[in-house]
């Protein structure tokens, strides 16, 4: 019975043990392999691989996207020599037979006539345009077959044929087929039939047209109702196209027909070189439009058998966004397609197809395009898993082979180091040292199985080395691999270092630290060049993990993708940001004391469009390149040089005692650009020519955008006089005419934002003293835009004197509505809203006002101008609304026009504003006060109020009070204040006691 409790003692001592070592065996294992997956999945690997994939995927898309937007912007759509060629012919046709343009189009036989004159400008505009197809339809719908029209098709714009042979005819008469040379196609028609007008297929003529006769007939701007089509058939076997057409307006806004281009679908995907993506079979591109905001895209054309393998036939995509920055995907089952959505900027802002947006979108399977990353991923789990399973099949071995617990061999176990192979004492009997040499193989096996991931990886190709250093050891031990990579003395096995020495190899690994990243070191190579590797440790608690990587591939990758980030491909100059960039560092308080003088150069290259149009884009390239080897000539200067755009070029030259010494850098160059040429396909040569603007550091600007503003000035400036000379900055010329040049985007804000407010000044009545109404003056928020004479005649140069009349409504009467609501203007108080001369708001503006604002509509004051009162049909329609609305109607500046007598018969208004010309100074001058007593004895007759404005003085207030006017607005008065409030108590009554005293004696 004892001997059995001894033994049941001796089995549980013995289960302690082996657990205890299994315990201990089976952390070590986790720790090693631990330490590896951290060193991938921990150190940005995987995750740097996945975003370089995407990044590259984003540029081939964009670069594409931008060779299809220009040509269809630049080149396709480059109908304006054709509508002018179609102009020159209607205005000959209505000379000739005294017609209008409404009556040419119910002529059958002239407009037979306009398509047989116009046949062969619509061929050379097919010809000029590198299209598939050209098309002249006219509105005309007496004919019995359909609209009468011309169009012709090119299957290989490519080729060309002398007496266009390789021309077919799609629709139009044989007599004119006949005239041309073109032959009929199959699916030939004499007219075109468009008595559908919804139809897809119609939208080419019907939508240009129907968006040209929504607006009224004197506001129909050529350039502004261009349409490009979805893709259609003329016919059901005919060959889908795209196509741009523009409606053909005549000078009194009739409506002709439209004009326009196809390019096939095929010709467009095959512009779309799909193989670029991927290995050449695993993209394809997806160009289609959006009407909802980029939720779903209907389907134009694509490129890429791909695409029908994922997508069939189908009529339109829809996208879902992903974490990555422009990068969207397809989720079908469970294989995801990656997408990179790139817009196309056909239309400009505010023209009636806007919302159509264009896109080309990059598609690749996301297998293919993540496939490096994942199978990294996957060798590194493998060989984990592999390491894992042969450690755990080891300890499982040397464990079986346990015996009875041995007490005298705790203390030597407990002061061995488990990382290095275990050494016991012998005892001198055979069993206790058959189980010491157990110990020692089964720590042998362990600290074996443990660099097997060092030797698998090895195996693999996979370049990375890993050490374990404890803070209070004396030993630190480093893989093979580890002095492989770091250029150590290279051990057969895994070695141990002595702490002393491996903290000073990595104190003199400090003097190749990479100035880019701070955990990467450039180690010097021998023959193949320098070697970069990136450390990654973890701590935990006295023991620091870590691992050295080669990233010598992906660094030498970095810098070549920041070199096509920040250099133009085609001249190697800097491009526009990376020049930025280098100036603003110039510019910084640090540097800009090296300065001194200094000059900004703006360079546009002349004749760039007429090459490339002409002669190919392959020589506007090589023009382009002839080019910028002149402006090498700078790099024996202080200078920074750069490509700004297409045809723009920039050079800032620095750090010069004065002008002279800039002045003869800029005539070297100069010299170089006129002996400058270019050999062109027919071996002529043409000069390179171009133009520049220059300005001056510190003359004219402190500073870089300042400094970039004045000499895009001067370069405007010279290409708008005489091309091919420079042109140095010039203030006054830029205080004249800078607004018209670069107030654009500021009054494209200042509408889109709706930055105006509106200050109020008071009208007093002259009987009671009390406010008649407030004149609502408008006071635009941004600096640029503060002078109202500036604001409008940009806006009249912009043609955007409608959207200010829309502005000036909207806000006036929201400003009018809040006040009244509030009890700031009292009930029966008017506002004076100013009108902008020649403008009046379409049926619809003014019908959206009467349903917001209808309440207030009867206090309104229209104010009209002398000289808008020229513009008869626009005064009179305003007239009209006022007469509707019960409101007043009321002329202003009266005295500034001419034919002023002639205006106030014509149009009777309520009341009369005397300008300020008339009034300053009318207490001493006798000629003024008998204008204003004549104007105040006719308007008494017609029932005419008086209302004199700009009163200053208080003997201005006296004499119009005696003239007898009925109404007063001026300084004297109140000055314009964003807020109401009230007239001096002082004026009310100065105002009362001269009533008195000229009206009662």
């Amino acid at each position: 019975m004892r001997k059995r409790k001894r033994q049941g003692r001796a089995a549980v001592r013995s289960g302690s043990i082996r657990r205890r070592l299994l315990l201990m065996l089976m952390v070590l294992l986790l720790l090693q392999t631990a330490v590896y997956l951290l060193v991938f999945f921990k150190g940005g690997v995987q995750g740097e691989a996945r975003k370089n994939a995407f990044s590259i995927f984003r540029e081939q898309t964009a670069n594409r996207a931008l060779d299809l937007g220009n040509d269809m912007v630049e080149r396709w759509s480059n109908t304006r020599e054709g509508e002018n060629d179609v102009y020159a012919a209607v205005g000959e046709l209505l000379d000739e037979y005294g017609l209008t343009a409404e009556a040419l189009l119910k002529d059958s036989v002239l407009c037979r006539q306009l398509v047989a004159d116009t046949a062969e400008h619509v061929i050379a505009m097919l010809r000029r345009n590198g299209v598939t197809g050209a098309f002249l339809v006219l509105d005309n719908t007496e004919e019995e077959g359909g609209r009468p029209g011309f169009y012709v098709r090119d299957y290989d714009p490519a080729s060309y044929a002398a007496g266009n042979a390789d021309l077919l005819l799609e629709r139009g008469l044989p007599s004119v087929a006949r005239e041309n040379g073109v032959a009929l196609d199959s699916y030939w028609s004499a007219f075109f039939d468009l008595d559908d007008a919804p139809a897809p297929e119609n939208q080419y003529f019907f939508a240009p047209l129907q968006a040209a006769a929504a607006v009224e007939p004197e506001n129909r701007s050529r350039e502004y109702f261009y349409h490009w089509s979805g893709r259609f058939r003329l016919s059901e076997l005919d060959r889908d196209v795209i196509a741009y057409s523009v409606p053909l307006i005549w000078e009194d806004g009739t409506l002709l027909g439209v004009l326009g281009v196809d390019v096939s679908c095929d010709y467009v995907a095959g512009q779309l070189r799909y193989q670029e993506l991927g290995d050449g079979t695993a993209g394809a591109y997806f160009l289609g439009i959006s009407r909802d905001g980029g939720t779903t895209y209907t389907t134009v054309c694509t490129s890429g058998a791909n695409f029908i393998a994922w997508f069939g036939q189908a009529p339109s995509i829809a996208p879902q966004q992903t974490d990555q920055e422009g990068v969207v995907c397809f989720r079908q089952g469970t294989r995801t397609l990656y997408g990179v959505v790139q817009p196309l900027k056909l239309y400009n802002v505010n023209t009636p197809f806007e919302k159509e947006q264009w896109a080309l979108v990059g598609l690749q399977n996301g297998a293919h395009l993540l496939a490096s990353t994942q199978r990294i991923q996957r060798l590194i789990l493998v060989s984990a898993l592999v390491c894992l399973a042969l450690g755990v099949c080891l300890m499982l071995l040397a464990a079986r082979y346990l015996t009875k617990p041995l007490t005298n061999l705790v203390s030597a176990l407990e002061k061995s180091d488990p990382d290095k192979p275990i050494r016991l004492p012998r005892l001198g009997m055979s069993e206790i040292d058959a189980l010491t040499g157990a110990i020692e193989n089964l720590s042998n096996s362990a600290t074996e199985s443990a660099s097997r991931t060092s030797k698998i990886l090895a195996m693999i190709h996979i370049p990375i080395g890993v050490f374990k250093y404890q803070k209070d050891g004396q030993s630190v031990f480093c893989s093979r691999s580890l002095c492989e990579l770091m250029g150590w003395p290279v051990p057969e096995e895994d070695t141990y270092l002595t702490s002393a020495e491996f903290r000073g190899r990595m104190e003199h690994l400090r003097a190749y630290q990479y100035s880019g990243e701070p955990a990467i070191y450039r180690l010097p190579g021998e023959g193949s060049g320098n070697r970069w590797v990136q450390l990654t440790w973890r701590e935990e608690g006295d023991t620091i993990l870590g691992a050295f990587e080669d990233v010598t591939r992906d660094v030498e990758e970095k810098r070549r993708i920041e070199y096509e980030r920040d250099f133009d491909i085609l001249t190697d100059l800097y491009n526009r940001r990376a020049f930025d960039q280098q100036l603003r560092k110039l510019f910084s308080p640090a540097r800009r004391g090296r300065l001194q003088v200094a000059a900004l150069l703006m360079l546009d290259l002349d004749n760039l469009k007429y090459v490339n149009d002409t002669y190919g884009h392959d020589y506007g390239d090589r023009y382009i390149q002839a080019f910028a080897k002149c402006l090498e000539s700078f790099y024996c200067c202080r200078s920074v040089v750069g490509r700004r755009s297409g045809d723009e070029f920039n050079v800032f030259l620095y750090g010069y005692e004065n002008q002279e010494a800039v002045r003869a850098c800029l005539k070297r160059f100069w010299d170089e650009v006129g002996e400058a040429s270019l050999v062109l396909s027919t071996g002529d040569r043409m000069r390179v020519r171009a133009s520049g603007g220059l300005a001056w550091y510190p003359r004219d600007a402190g500073n870089y955008e300042e400094l970039l503003r004045m000499a895009d000035f001067a370069m405007y400036s010279i290409k708008h006089t005489v091309k091919g000379r420079i042109q140095e900055f010039d203030r006054e010329d830029y205080e004249r005419n800078s607004i018209l040049i670069q107030g654009q985007d500021a009054l494209n804000r200042m509408i889109d934002g709706r930055l105006v407010r509106y200050a109020l000044q008071p009208i007093v009545s002259v009987a009671d003293g009390g406010v008649y109404g407030y004149e609502m003056l408008m006071r635009p928020q941004l600096e640029q835009l503060k002078d109202l004479r500036s604001l409008f005649l940009l806006a009249k140069a912009e043609s955007k004197l409608l959207q200010i009349e829309e502005l000036t409504w909207a806000e006036t009467l929201a400003a009018f509505d809040r006040l009244d609501r509030t009890g700031m203007i009292a009930p029966g108080q008017r506002v004076f809203i100013n009108s902008v001369a020649s403008q009046c708001l379409t049926d619809e503006d003014l019908a959206a006002l009467e349903q917001r604002y209808g309440r207030l509509l009867s206090r309104v004051v229209i104010e009209i101008t002398e000289g808008e009162a020229s513009v008869g049909n626009i005064t009179s329609r305003k007239k009209h609304r006022a007469q509707l609305w019960n409101a007043q109607l009321a002329l202003d500046d009266y005295g500034t026009g001419f034919n002023s007598e002639a205006v106030l018969m014509e149009y009777a208004p309520d009341l009369v504003k005397v300008d300020v010309s008339i009034i300053r100074g009318i207490d001493a001058d006798p000629d003024r006060r008998d204008l204003l007593n004549s104007l105040i004895g006719y308007a008494g007759t017609r029932n005419i109020q008086v209302l004199a404005e700009g009163v200053e003085t208080a003997a201005e207030l006296e004499t119009v009070i005696a003239c007898g006017v009925d109404y007063i607005q001026g300084y004297y008065i109140a000055r314009p204040d964003f807020e109401v409030r009230p007239i001096p108590a002082r004026v009310q009554q100065e105002i009362l006691t001269l009533y008195r005293k000229y009206t009662f004696g």
